[in-house]
């Protein structure tokens, strides 16, 4: 009976990704995270400002956005909701780690408001806006690189 129980949980918990705002906020970004999504995947998942910045920029811009392979997310926490009607406002802090081979280690803390829109009985994000960005050099920066030598 357990085991029902479990998959049961499990099952719905995978169709809850977009009912309600902060899952669906939370799944977009876990979605990104150490890996590239393809527009169309990331059109899913927003509406209003942001979906017509995606579906504006240049391909080549895109990719640069979309691949973020070379990073892995450390924390998530919502801070605040403010809802009103079909639109939520959500404040959320989260830290991250960027690694690639030939550039340092920063690990990042960054603070932002997401504006989620419920369209249709979904949750999409609407529009992101930045609070604070922290960086934090993990590794010595050598900004002159090989010239230095």
């Amino acid at each position: 009976m357990k085991k029902y129980f479990f998959m049961l949980f499990l099952l719905v918990s995978c169709f809850e990704d977009n009912r309600s705002p902060e899952a669906a906020l939370k799944s977009f970004i876990d979605e990104r995270m150490g890996s590239i999504v393809s527009r169309e995947e990331m059109l899913e998942k927003v509406t209003g400002k942001m979906r017509q910045s995606l579906e504006n920029i240049s391909d080549e811009d895109f990719q640069k956005f979309a691949d973020l392979k070379s990073v892995s997310r450390e924390s998530f926490k919502i801070l605040s909701k403010s809802c009103q009607n079909e639109k939520c406002f959500l404040t959320y802090s989260m830290t991250y780690k960027s690694t690639t081979p030939d550039q340092a280690k920063f690990s990042t803390e960054v603070k932002k408001i997401a504006e989620l829109q419920n369209v249709e009985g979904k949750w999409l994000i609407s529009d992101v806006s930045n609070i604070k960005t922290y960086h934090e050099a993990l590794s010595p920066i050598d900004a002159l690189g090989d010239q230095a030598q």
